[in-house]
């Protein structure tokens, strides 16, 4: 399968036409989706995301959305996140270059991450702006942390030939 056409189905929370459509927090669903990726990645544990059933992390009926990898991997930053997310799941080198493992595992942690958001910022009454922004900045140690270190050290070593163009 060309990776062009690589696809992966996921959770798509309301908390997704708020972030995007409604409160222009984020550009677009692929980039909000990577966020809350992110988000999920720092505040779950594996094990809860490793049990969602396919029908959790993938949606059903009107939250089922479907991501493209050709929408992440046209993204250097992306395409890192992606990799060391899936690499830092599985314990396994090919995570690091399988745009499918990858898709799936971020949609698992987009599943957590989104649901936290939903929590979060959910019920706002108007564009949660400054608070997400303070989100970020207190559920983001100031600290060397691990895994900011692994994912500088994949940003900057990776090589193109290993994940394709």
């Amino acid at each position: 399968m060309s990776n062009s056409t690589i696809r992966q189905n996921y959770y798509r929370h309301p908390v997704y036409d708020k972030m995007v459509d409604e409160w222009g927090l984020f550009n677009t669903y692929v980039d909000f989706f990577v966020f809350a990726a992110s988000v999920g990645y720092a505040m779950t544990d594996m094990t809860t995301v490793e049990g969602y059933e396919n029908s959790e992390y993938a949606g059903e009926g009107e939250t089922q959305g479907e991501m493209l990898w050709m929408h992440l991997s046209n993204k250097q930053t992306y395409r890192a996140v992606a990799a060391s997310i899936a690499y830092q799941h599985t314990g396994d080198a090919e995570a690091l270059v399988d745009p499918e493992i990858q898709l799936e595992i971020l949609a698992r942690y987009a599943k957590a991450g989104v649901e936290q958001l939903e929590r979060e910022f959910g019920n706002a009454p108007g564009n949660p702006r400054d608070g997400l922004i303070s989100f970020i900045e207190n559920e983001h140690p100031r600290s060397n942390n691990q895994r900011d270190d692994i994912l500088n050290e994949i940003v900057e070593s990776f090589d193109q030939k290993m994940i394709g163009e």
